[in-house]
């Protein structure tokens, strides 16, 4: 099994860590995210005007539209990885997510990984960075608890969505973060298991390795230099008010059982 492998979820949802580890196996390259979201969802859209003007002067069909579109997803990857000298290439960009459907047709051999994290951590976690937009104004996400749990919710309930469809049976594999960064040893060896690649106990050294960060990634430099740790698991036993993390946790019930989160 060699085909590429897509990482997606909710920021701030550890997929940094998970890159990271990706990137210390021998054989995967794992970079920062190159933002081909976009593209992806350009090629989709295109695919859905082709008429008889595409296929009677320009040759084009779906299928073609459909390598063309690949190979400029796949293009950067594979240079990062020869680079590297590594055989095969991941890519996490955390809205990934949202177009993991059309991934998994430009990519028939990917495979898939949907990280997920209890929402009151991550909701504590967006409060804190206090994101804002080119004109100053805190995104909704950073501007209230709730409207950070709304997001969380939203984007990982199009995650469980990826995960239901057919195109994807087989092909997805959901990880929580909770158990990456408290058993990071036997997560891993999950994951390699899923994506047919051998375990190497490297993937779990990224303290020694120092890799590059880029982006977003650099607000967690701190984090990413030390060994893989559980301390940011249930954080929000430290950070929010109890009344707060637990109208967090029945605004959105039934998401946070179905993930396997408890109430306390």
């Amino acid at each position: 099994m060699n085909g590429p492998i897509f990482i997606g979820g909710a920021p701030r949802s550890g997929l940094a860590l998970l890159r990271l580890m990706l990137d210390g196996h021998p054989a995967i390259s794992c970079g920062p995210d190159v933002g081909h979201v976009a593209l992806t969802m350009t090629s989709s859209d295109f695919e859905s005007t082709l008429g008889d003007l595409h296929r009677e002067h320009f040759f084009l069909d779906a299928e073609k539209v459909r390598r063309i579109f690949a190979r400029a997803i796949a293009a950067p990857m594979e240079k990062r990885a020869a680079a590297l000298g590594k055989a095969r290439w991941a890519d996490k960009t955390a809205f990934n997510i949202l177009v993991f459907e059309r991934l998994a047709q430009l990519f028939p051999e990917a495979r898939f990984l949907h990280l997920v994290r209890d929402g009151r951590d991550l909701a504590a976690s967006l409060m804190e960075r206090q994101w804002r937009d080119p004109s100053g104004r805190l995104f909704d996400q950073c501007a209230s608890l709730s409207g950070a749990a709304r997001y969380w919710a939203s984007i990982v309930t199009r995650g469980l969505r990826a995960e239901a469809d057919p195109s994807l049976a087989g092909r997805i594999l959901r990880l929580r973060y909770e158990d990456l960064a408290a058993q990071p040893g036997e997560t891993l060896r999950q994951v390699c298991a899923f994506i047919g690649a051998a375990f190497d106990p490297g993937m779990l050294a990224i303290e020694r390795r120092q890799a590059p960060l880029a982006g977003l990634e650099l607000e967690s430099a701190d984090r990413l230099r030390r060994p893989v740790n559980a301390d940011a698991i249930g954080r929000w036993r430290r950070d929010l008010r109890q009344e707060d993390a637990a109208a967090l946790y029945a605004a959105h019930r039934p998401l946070f059982e179905a993930l396997g989160y408890r109430a306390i």
